[in-house]
C-alpha cells in the first residue's frame, strides 16, 4: 500500500470533514440542523479510517480494521435525528468521495491495493453503522409496541371497571331513580371514554396510511377538552402531575371533531409522558378567524438540534408502528388535514409548548 496516501489524509484531515460536511449539510434531512449536529461522530470516524490506512501501510499489508464504537454511535445518532437507512448510506458515500477528492486535488493516483484499503475501510464504518442502526430501531419498536398495548390495556381498564361496576348496581334494583339515573350516566361515559380510545387509534392508523376520512360539524372546543381529560386523568395523576386548563366555553369550530380530539389528546399524552413533575396545562385562545389551543408541561424539554424535526423523526427514519413513537408525527398529519399549522417551543429541563393554530371554519383545500 502507498505510504503517502494517509499521509496526505493526515494532512488534509480537516478538508476532508469540511468537504463531507459541504455535501452532506444541503440535503433535506440535514439542512435544518445545526453543524454540530451534522458533523456528530464524523471527525473521529475520519481519524479512525486515517490511522487504520496508515497502519496497514506501516505493516506493509494485512488485515485492516475499523473499530465498531464510534461507527455504532454515528449510527444511532442519525435514527435520534430522523435519518432513514438511505440518507445514512449517503453519508458515508459523501465521505468516500470526500477522500477521493483530497486525492485529486493533491494529483495522487490510487493503486489497487490502496484503493481496496481505503473503500474497505469506509465499508466496515458503515456496516457497524447501519447494524447498530437497525438493532436500535428495532429495539425502541419493540418499546413502543409493548407501550402501546400496556397503555392500551391501562386505559380501557379504568372505563370498563366503571360500566361492570354500574351494571351490577343496576342488576341489584335496589337503587332509587336517582341512582339510576347517575349508574346509567356512568355508563354513557364510560362508553364515550371507550369509543373516543378505539376511533383515536383508528384516526392514527388512517393518517399513518394517508388515509384521514373527516366530518365537518359544530364543534365546542370546552367539550373536546373535557373528554380529553378524562382520559388522560388517570394517567396524570398516577404520575403526580396536575391537570390545568384554561379553556373558555362557548368557542366554535366548524371542523372534525374526532381528528380535533387525536391532536389534543395526543399533545396531553406526549406532555405528561415526557414530564416527571409539575404540571401539564391546556389553554385555548380565539383570535380572530383563528383558534389557538397551546400544551405546556414542565418536564424534561427538547434538544435544541431536535426541534426542527420533532413532527417528522419517526416518517423519516422509518419507525411506523401504532405506538407512541408515531404521536407528534400524526398531530402534525392531522392538523394540516384540517387546514391548521403547529409548532413547538422548548427550552432543556424547562419544559415544551406545542402551538396549535386552526381556522374557525373547516375549508376543503384544493
Amino acid at each position: 500500500m502507498d505510504p503517502t496516501v494517509p499521509a496526505e489524509f493526515l494532512r488534509q484531515r480537516d478538508s476532508i470533514i469540511d468537504d463531507w460536511f459541504r455535501r452532506v449539510s444541503e440535503r433535506p434531512v440535514a439542512r435544518s440542523l445545526p453543524r454540530k449536529s451534522i458533523l456528530n461522530n464524523v471527525p473521529g470516524l475520519v481519524d479512525q479510517i486515517i490511522e487504520a490506512l496508515a497502519k496497514t501501510a506501516d505493516l506493509q499489508g494485512g488485515a485492516l480494521s475499523i473499530p465498531r464504537e464510534i461507527a455504532e454511535e454515528h449510527g444511532e445518532s442519525r435514527l435520534d435525528l430522523g435519518y432513514g437507512l438511505m440518507e445514512l448510506g449517503e453519508e458515508y458515500n459523501s465521505l468516500r468521495d470526500a477522500f477521493l477528492s483530497v486525492l485529486d486535488s493533491a494529483g495522487i493516483a490510487l493503486n489497487n491495493a490502496t484503493a481496496s484499503a481505503l473503500h474497505g475501510a469506509i465499508d466496515q464504518a458503515h456496516r457497524a453503522g447501519v447494524e447498530h442502526y437497525i438493532q436500535c430501531r428495532e429495539e425502541r419498536l419493540r418499546e413502543r409496541q409493548s407501550d402501546f398495548l400496556a397503555r392500551l390495556v391501562h386505559d380501557f381498564r379504568s372505563p370498563l371497571s366503571t360500566v361492570l361496576t354500574s351494571v351490577e348496581l343496576i342488576r341489584r334494583g335496589d337503587s332509587p331513580s336517582e341512582g339510576l339515573s347517575r349508574n346509567l350516566e356512568r355508563i354513557e361515559r364510560a362508553t364515550r371514554r371507550l369509543l373516543l380510545l378505539i376511533e383515536g387509534q383508528l384516526a392514527t392508523e388512517a393518517a399513518l396510511a394517508g388515509n384521514l376520512q373527516f366530518q365537518v360539524v359544530e364543534v365546542n372546543l370546552s367539550e373536546v377538552a373535557e373528554d380529553v381529560h378524562a382520559i388522560v386523568q388517570t394517567r396524570a395523576e398516577e404520575k403526580g402531575i396536575v391537570l390545568k386548563e384554561d379553556v373558555p366555553a362557548g368557542i366554535q369550530l366548524r371542523t372534525d371533531r374526532l381528528l380535533l380530539g387525536q391532536v389534543l389528546q395526543n399533545l396531553v399524552d406526549n406532555a405528561i409522558k415526557y414530564t416527571s413533575q409539575g404540571a401539564v396545562m391546556v389553554q385555548v385562545r380565539e383570535v380572530g378567524g383563528e383558534v389557538f389551543i397551546t400544551v405546556e408541561d414542565t418536564g424534561r424539554g427538547i434538544a435544541p438540534e431536535l426541534l426542527p424535526v420533532i413532527f417528522d423523526m419517526y416518517k423519516r427514519s422509518e419507525h411506523v408502528s401504532p405506538g407512541r413513537g408515531v404521536g407528534l408525527a400524526v398531530v402534525k398529519t392531522i392538523v394540516s388535514f384540517l387546514g391548521g399549522t403547529i409548532h413547538a417551543e422548548s427550552e432543556p429541563g424547562k419544559g415544551s409548548r406545542f402551538i396549535v393554530s386552526l381556522p374557525r371554519e373547516y375549508s376543503a383545500r384544493s
